[in-house]
């Protein structure tokens, strides 16, 4: 597996979740059949507008030749994905109301083990 592919994964996850979550809050929460306080329609705006920006670093890094920095995005992003996927497998068994964690966790985890077996096989040896 290549960087570049999980980056341009990242990318169309961070746009996909994103962009519905800035634009339409609102169809995010009937998604998942609950009733949100206004406040919480405004943490979903900012936590859209995070996706996004990881969605769009990942793919405007998704070319970058082999260095520490890729690295450290190979790195940051296989991190980011495992605690999104452990945080979302919790949610699963805490949060009885919404029942699709069980598909987030399987997206994030997978991407996760993407970016761990990119990360792993394409790492250079002696990058400056």
């Amino acid at each position: 597996m290549k960087p570049k592919v999980m980056f341009i994964i990242a990318a169309v996850y961070g746009l996909v979740v994103g962009v519905p979550s800035i634009v339409a809050p609102q169809a995010m929460e009937s998604m998942v059949n609950l009733q949100f306080p206004p406040t919480m329609l405004m943490m979903v705006r900012f936590l859209g507008i995070a996706e996004f920006g990881l969605g769009l670093i990942a793919w405007l890094v998704r070319n970058a030749e082999a260095s520490k920095t890729r690295n450290a995005l190979v790195l940051g992003y296989t991190i980011y994905f495992a605690l999104h996927a452990l945080a979302s497998l919790y949610g699963q068994f805490t949060d009885t109301e919404v029942h699709v964690h069980w598909v987030m966790a399987t997206v994030q985890g997978l991407i996760a083990i993407g970016f761990i077996v990119a990360g792993s096989a394409n790492r250079p040896k002696n990058v400056s």
